[in-house]
């Protein structure tokens, strides 16, 4: 495998951009996800929630740290608990923290679609230097005719190595850009179990 053409240095770039990206969201979640782990509204086990405990809970999510407040999980125990305390009703309550979930999901989908173009733009890449290296071997087939074919074998060699390049890489990406998207699922669904379990299903309206 050789990597001196401008294509084949433009599919790494793309690569480590795409990875450098994906690093950070991943990192991202991967901390959030250990909040998940963490008892934030520190209630005693089976202890009833009602609307007057509300107050109580959100000064509990508000002495969190700055960037902690801005997770997932924080965002979405804030607005469920805000709902129930003006309005007194779990199944709002429970609504308003699933559209918090479902917003972030779509915000992370979104996020996404710089990776997945790169990842398109890298055989993209691949095909031009292809075509580059197919066309310097055409422009060179008098000389093969002549008997001197070492011009046309390196330029053929530089095209099939592009798309080689590319291919892999672009494989290689794909996979990381699975396993990124697998793991901001993960934290959607259970941000959404957290809440259900740790919140919903012990709001009491004492009706």
């Amino acid at each position: 495998m050789v990597i001196r053409d401008y294509e084949q240095e433009a599919c790494f770039i793309l690569m480590l951009w795409a990875l450098a990206i994906m690093g950070f969201k991943g990192y991202q979640s991967w901390q959030e996800n250990n909040l998940l782990n963490t008892d934030i509204l520190k209630l005693p086990v089976n202890l009833p929630i009602g609307p007057e405990d509300t107050r109580a809970l959100l000064k509990r999510l508000q002495e969190l740290p700055s960037h902690m407040q801005r997770y997932l999980l924080p965002r979405a125990l804030r607005v469920s608990i805000q709902h129930f305390a003006a309005t007194r009703n779990v199944h709002d309550s429970s609504t308003a923290m699933r559209d918090v979930c479902d917003s972030e999901a779509q915000r992370l989908e979104t996020e996404l679609s710089i990776i997945r173009y790169i990842a398109w733009a890298i055989p993209s890449v691949g095909f031009i230097g292809t075509v580059r290296g197919i066309g310097d071997a055409l422009a060179q087939a008098n000389r093969a005719m002549e008997g001197d074919i070492t011009g046309v074998t390196e330029s053929l060699g530089v095209a099939f190595n592009s798309t080689f390049i590319a291919l892999v890489i672009s494989i290689v990406l794909m996979f990381f850009i699975h396993q990124l998207q697998l793991l901001q699922e993960r934290l959607v669904l259970d941000t959404e179990n957290y809440c259900d379990e740790n919140l919903i299903s012990r709001m009491k309206t004492g009706e």
